[in-house]
């Protein structure tokens, strides 16, 4: 019997595009992340219950009224600083595509696009391939 060696062409994926941010963008995303971990009301008494905020609404209830031993609850002084809201981990500004004629108005320095997920696999290797010529970032690069 013969027997063949089968050899598996991969395309290479083109190195990770960084966004320029300054160090001050960077050290308010750090700042970003730090918020306490906001877990539901008695979480850890009922097994039933999931590991999804829901607001405590209790007549009585002492983390509604936020007492100090009870888990914290979100609030308005929790939000990330203004110049970097909304913009993903990565330091680039979010754009959704839905075909190859919405690449043109990106700009790949500040913004990277993400594919919707009602493209199908044969526009979305189009999109890439087209991103990739242009220097752009694909968040959602997944065939």
């Amino acid at each position: 019997m013969g027997e063949e060696e089968v050899k598996i062409v991969e395309k290479p994926i083109p190195p990770k595009i960084k966004a320029n941010i300054s160090e001050e963008l960077r050290r308010l995303m750090e700042e970003r992340k730090k918020k306490p971990r906001f877990i539901r009301q008695q979480l850890w008494q009922f097994k039933k219950l999931d590991d999804v905020w829901r607001r405590p609404r209790g007549r009585h209830s002492k983390q509604r009224r936020h007492f100090k031993y009870r888990p914290p609850v979100p609030r308005i002084g929790y939000g990330s600083p203004k110049k970097v809201r909304g913009l993903h981990p990565s330091g680039f500004r979010e754009k959704l595509v839905h075909n190859v004629k919405d690449l043109e108005g990106v700009d790949p320095t500040k913004e990277a696009i993400r594919i919707a997920h009602t493209v199908g696999k044969k526009k979305r290797m189009e999109i890439i391939a087209k991103a990739d010529e242009l220097g752009i970032r694909v968040l959602n690069r997944v065939l």
